[in-house]
C-alpha cells in the first residue's frame, strides 16, 4: 500500500481539476452535528452532520471555534458596500450554505446577473419607492432606467412580507412568489440573503411598475422572477446555475506556533481547517495536545468558477495530524446503506457516543474537581466543567437520548438533563433558553437551549456534567468507544476506498515533488 504520508515537514500544495456541472437545486441543510474539538466542541448552527460533506459548515462559526483553539481573536468578515457588520449580522449571513466568504462579497452582476436583459449599470443607488406618495414620486426626476430595491433577509421575514415593504402590490407579491415555488422553495432563504426587487421607472402619472426579483441563495444559484402580461399567470420563473470547477487539493506541514498558522500559511481555508478539526478532535485535545514540529495534512475538494475564483469546499477527503509522534487519520467513506462518516485506518469510526464538550467556541472557565465557590466563599466539590460563552451561544445535545428534565432547577438555574442509555446521562445548566421539553428524543448536535447565567451564576457560561451509573465523573476524563465499527464485506469496501485515497494523496505529493525540482524549495531549518 502506498504510503500517504511521505515527508510531512514542508508545506505542500497540489491539485487535481476536474469539470462537474452543478445539478439540482441548491437548498440549505441545518446543522445537526457537534463534533468535540478537543475539549471544545464544534458544533455549527447551520451545517452538516458528520458524515455529510463537511464543507457545508458556517464559516464564521469556524472562525470562532479556531480562535478558541488558537488564542486569537477571530477576524470579522464585512459587507462589502454595507455596514459594519457585528459578528452576530456576519453569522447570520454565512450561516446557510457555507461559503468561505459572504455571498455579497461574491456575486456576479448580482441583481438578476446572468440576464444580460435585467443588469443595471454600475451607479449610485437608486431611491426605494417605498414610503414615497404620488405627489413625491411626481416630484422626483423621471429615472432613465429600472429601479432596483435591495432587501435584505432578517430573521422572521417573509419573502411576501419584504416584496410588500419594498412597495410590490400584496396581491402582485403573492401571485410572484407562487410562480417562484415552481422553481424554488422560499423557506431556503436564510437571513443575511437580499431580495432586489425591480420596479419600472416611474413616470410624473404613475406609481413605479413591478417588474419582478431576484435572489441569489447560493452563490452558484441565481432565481430570477419577472412580470410576463402574456402568460396566465402574470410571472416566470427561472434557474440558472453555474457550471464550477472541482479540486481536489492537498496541503501539509509543521506546526511552529500553531496549528491555525501553519494551516494558513500553507493555503488551507479556514473552513476547512475547522472540518480538520471538528473530524479529529474526538481523539485530540486542540487546545492542551498540540506541539511543536507536530504536523498536519489534509485533503479536500474544493469549487471555483470558470475564471479561478472559489465558491466553496466540498467533503473532506482525508486528513491526519501528527502528534507527539502518534498519528491520528480520518478518511472520509460512504457506507453501502448510503451514511457518510470518517474513519481511522481499522475501519472504526471516529465519532463517539457522547461529546465532551458541547459548546462552539468556548474556553474552559472551571474544571472539575474542589474548588473555592465565587458565591458562596467556601470550598466546594464542583461536579462539572463550566465553558464560558456569550449568552445565546447554542449548545448541543451530547449525544442521541431522551429529555428526562427541562426547566428550573434550584441553583442551576435553566436546567436540562438527557440519559443516553443504561449507564450515561449529562447535564447542562444556567441556560438562559430551553428548547426542549421532558420526553423529547433528541440526537448528538440537536440544539438543545443556549448559554446563559440563570441559578446561582456569576456570568453567562455553561455547566456541564457528565453522569455515569448515577455518578458525576470529570468529562475531559471520559473515554468512549467508537460508535461505528465496520466489519466483513463492509470493512472490505472500506479498505479499497482508503487504498484509492491513499493513492490520490500520494499522487499529489509525487506531482509537487516533480514540480518542486525545477524550483528548489528552502526547506525550514532542523
Amino acid at each position: 500500500m502506498v504510503d500517504p504520508v511521505g515527508d510531512p515537514t514542508t508545506p505542500t500544495h497540489q491539485t487535481t481539476r476536474t469539470i462537474a456541472p452543478r445539478a439540482g437545486r441548491v437548498l440549505s441543510t441545518r446543522l445537526a452535528v457537534s463534533v468535540m474539538a478537543g475539549f471544545l466542541l464544534a458544533g455549527t448552527p447551520a451545517g452538516a452532520r458528520l458524515g455529510e460533506a463537511p464543507g457545508t459548515s458556517d464559516p464564521m462559526t469556524d472562525m470562532a471555534l479556531i480562535a478558541a483553539l488558537d488564542g486569537k481573536p477571530a477576524p470579522i468578515t464585512l459587507i462589502p458596500g454595507g455596514p459594519q457588520a457585528t459578528p452576530q449580522a456576519t453569522v447570520a449571513l454565512t450561516g446557510a450554505h457555507g461559503w468561505d466568504t459572504p455571498p455579497a462579497a461574491v456575486t456576479r452582476g448580482f441583481a438578476f446577473g446572468a440576464l444580460a436583459d435585467m443588469i443595471v449599470p454600475a451607479g449610485p443607488p437608486a431611491t426605494a419607492p417605498t414610503g414615497l406618495d404620488n405627489d413625491s414620486l411626481a416630484d422626483t426626476p423621471t429615472a432613465s432606467g429600472p429601479i432596483d430595491v435591495p432587501a435584505r433577509v432578517d430573521s422572521g421575514d417573509t419573502l411576501i412580507g419584504l416584496l410588500i415593504e419594498a412597495g410590490v402590490d400584496r396581491v402582485e407579491a403573492h401571485r410572484a412568489v407562487k410562480v417562484l415555488e415552481e422553481v424554488y422553495d422560499p423557506r431556503g432563504l436564510r437571513p443575511g440573503h437580499v431580495v432586489q426587487v425591480r420596479f419600472a421607472p416611474p413616470s410624473a402619472e404613475d406609481d413605479p411598475l413591478f417588474q419582478g426579483f431576484a435572489l441569489q441563495p447560493s452563490v452558484d444559484t441565481e432565481v430570477v422572477v419577472r412580470a410576463d402580461p402574456d402568460c396566465d399567470a402574470g410571472y416566470t420563473a427561472e434557474e440558472m446555475k453555474e457550471t464550477l470547477v472541482r479540486d481536489v487539493v492537498r496541503f501539509g506541514g509543521p506546526i511552529t506556533y500553531s496549528l491555525y498558522q501553519a494551516a494558513v500559511d500553507a493555503g488551507v481555508s479556514e473552513a476547512a481547517l475547522a472540518d480538520m478539526i471538528r473530524v479529529l478532535s474526538y481523539d485530540i485535545d486542540f487546545q492542551r495536545d498540540i506541539q511543536k514540529d507536530d504536523t498536519f495534512e489534509i485533503m479536500y475538494e474544493r469549487f471555483s468558477t470558470a475564471d479561478g475564483k472559489p465558491v466553496r469546499n466540498g467533503q473532506l477527503l482525508f486528513t491526519a495530524l501528527t502528534n507527539g509522534g502518534n498519528r491520528i487519520v480520518a478518511y472520509a467513506h460512504e457506507t453501502e446503506d448510503g451514511t457518510r462518516d470518517y474513519f481511522n485506518e481499522s475501519g472504526q469510526g471516529v465519532r463517539k457516543p457522547l461529546m465532551r464538550t458541547p459548546i462552539d467556541g468556548a474556553r474552559i472557565s472551571s474544571s472539575f474537581g474542589m474548588r473555592r465557590h465565587p458565591i458562596l466563599g467556601y470550598s466546594k466539590m464542583h461536579t462539572g466543567v463550566d465553558f464560558a460563552a456569550p449568552t445565546g451561544t447554542p449548545i448541543y445535545a451530547a449525544g442521541d437520548g431522551v429529555v428526562k428534565r427541562a426547566g428550573r432547577n434550584g441553583g442551576y438555574g435553566n436546567y436540562i438533563q438527557i440519559r443516553h442509555n443504561g449507564e450515561f446521562s449529562t447535564a447542562y445548566g444556567h441556560l438562559s433558553r430551553i428548547l426542549v421539553r421532558n420526553g423529547q428524543r433528541v440526537e448528538q448536535g440537536d440544539v438543545i437551549g443556549r448559554v446563559g447565567s440563570t441559578g446561582r451564576s456569576t456570568g453567562p457560561h455553561l455547566h456541564y456534567e457528565i453522569i455515569r451509573g448515577g455518578k458525576k465523573v470529570n468529562p475531559l476524563d471520559v473515554r468512549f468507544q467508537p460508535a461505528i465499527q465496520l466489519a466483513g464485506a463492509e470493512l472490505d469496501r472500506f479498505m479499497a476506498h482508503k487504498a484509492e485515497t491513499d493513492r490520490l494523496y500520494a499522487s499529489l505529493r509525487n506531482a509537487t515533488e516533480v514540480a518542486s525540482a525545477a524550483a528548489p524549495v528552502t526547506r525550514p531549518a532542523p
